[in-house]
């Protein structure tokens, strides 16, 4: 009998029931009949305690798994906080609706726990502190390139597996971090692979302009686009880095225009700075293109930026449901959140899935163990396949890699250009 299923216990009482109006007809007198009765309830009793007793400990045995998100939930890179809360949230359903997550010979249920860091480093140290030391987990969701290089001191040295949701290249991915595994396809991977696409398809581009924020995230991001520029053969003509909650965007596009640049680079920006930017560059009557490597959400763009939105290219954002996983999470989307799919789940979700699997496989919560599955195994996700190389880039396999999508928005909506591989020297 399963735990918590009383359906052979009813069948009992049943047949008891029957047998008790049987012996009421039958010879043998009242003496015969209660001695049969004090028996048949003396079954019961012992029956009854059967069946709780099996369904109260299947009950017992699902513990709790949790997963630490420490993203910004306000601010300018909120919506990137949000696109983490959704996958999550997602996983956990999945999880549940499997009956949990079988490791070793026990079974557990997602519990996320999410706090808000602001994309401010002192925040989200406060947060890893309070995750790590407070709430005991062991498994960290850290949303930016900017603040994750705070929390590292602590997540390394209590051996806490880090999901690491940023860019920030070798400060915030190399062989002296082990337990941090780079989420996202960064800057470093979507420059080298995007731009000689747009060189070849849109050979107009000439020249090129970086604007980006005013942190690690934004240096980073903004080296990364050099190279691939000058790779390609792009000259570059200007650079630009601002305050995360900047809006007036006038002045910083007036500097950044004078150069006349062909595509300018939104270098590591959220949804809000991305649009801003751009939408301030059209009003100073700028025509080229806008190359967005970071934000993860098309649809608020052109809510933001109108008829200005025009031009945007995106990376990792997939504007049609590829396969039925995908469409599963639109779905979910809507039904759970009342919107359409946040493209940026589809990757978030992806790795979220890889690290669930890998503590299957590893059939511990031993971080060391899961480490290895994560290092060295392949993946079913909303992706397909996917794994953690750029040991060639990093010095170490910490890096997700999945195929990486390129969009544009065109006549006011977000249509798919083209999904480019991982090339074989980067993994």
């Amino acid at each position: 009998m399963k735990g918590g299923d009383r359906k052979p216990a009813i069948r009992l009482w049943v047949f008891v029931d029957e047998a008790m109006q049987l012996l009421l007809v039958r010879k043998g007198g009242k003496e015969k009949m209660k001695k049969r009765l004090f028996f048949i309830l003396v079954a019961i009793v012992a029956l009854s305690m059967i069946g709780f007793a099996v369904s109260v400990p299947a009950a017992e045995k699902v513990k709790e798994l949790k997963l630490g998100l420490n993203v910004p939930l306000s601010g300018g890179a909120a919506d990137w906080g949000l696109t983490s809360v959704h996958a999550a949230e997602f996983l956990r359903q999945k999880i549940e609706e499997q009956g949990g997550l079988k490791v070793g010979n026990d079974v557990y249920k997602l519990v996320v726990v999410p706090y808000d860091s602001k994309y401010v480093a002192a925040d989200a140290l406060a947060n890893a502190r309070k995750h790590t030391y407070e709430d005991k987990i062991k498994f960290q969701w850290i949303l930016g390139g900017g603040v994750v290089p705070s929390c590292q001191p602590i997540t390394e040295k209590e051996k806490v597996i880090v999901l690491a949701c940023a860019y920030g290249g070798k400060k915030v991915t190399n062989p002296d971090k082990p337990y941090t595994f780079r989420t996202i396809i960064g800057s470093d991977l979507a420059c080298p692979i995007a731009f000689p696409y747009l060189a070849k398809n849109y050979p107009k581009i000439k020249k090129i302009a970086f604007i980006g924020p005013n942190d690690d995230c934004g240096f980073v991001s903004i080296k990364d686009g050099k190279a691939a520029a000058e790779a390609v053969g792009w000259e570059v003509v200007g650079e630009e880095v601002t305050e995360r909650n900047l809006v007036d965007y006038l002045p910083v596009m007036t500097r950044l225009l004078r150069n006349k640049p062909d595509i300018i680079h939104a270098a590591c920006s959220p949804t809000d700075q991305v649009a801003l930017a751009t939408k301030a560059a059209r009003e100073l009557g700028y025509e080229g293109y806008v190359f967005a490597d970071a934000t993860k959400d098309p649809d608020k763009v052109m809510e933001i930026a109108g008829e200005y939105a025009d031009g945007i290219f995106f990376v990792n954002c997939i504007n049609q449901l590829i396969n039925p996983a995908v469409a599963d999470l639109d779905a979910r989307t809507r039904k759970t959140y009342g919107r359409g799919l946040m493209f940026g789940a589809i990757e978030y979700h992806a790795s979220m899935q890889a690290w669930a699997q890998a503590i299957e496989r590893a059939g511990t919560l031993d971080t060391d163990a899961v480490v290895k599955e994560m290092e060295n195994g392949t993946f079913d996700t909303v992706y397909g396949p996917v794994s953690f190389g750029g040991k060639s880039l990093f010095g170490i396999k910490r890096q997700v890699l999945h195929p990486v999508p390129l969009g544009l928005i065109k006549d006011g909506k977000f249509v798919a250009l083209t999904l480019m591989p991982i090339p074989p020297e980067l993994k």
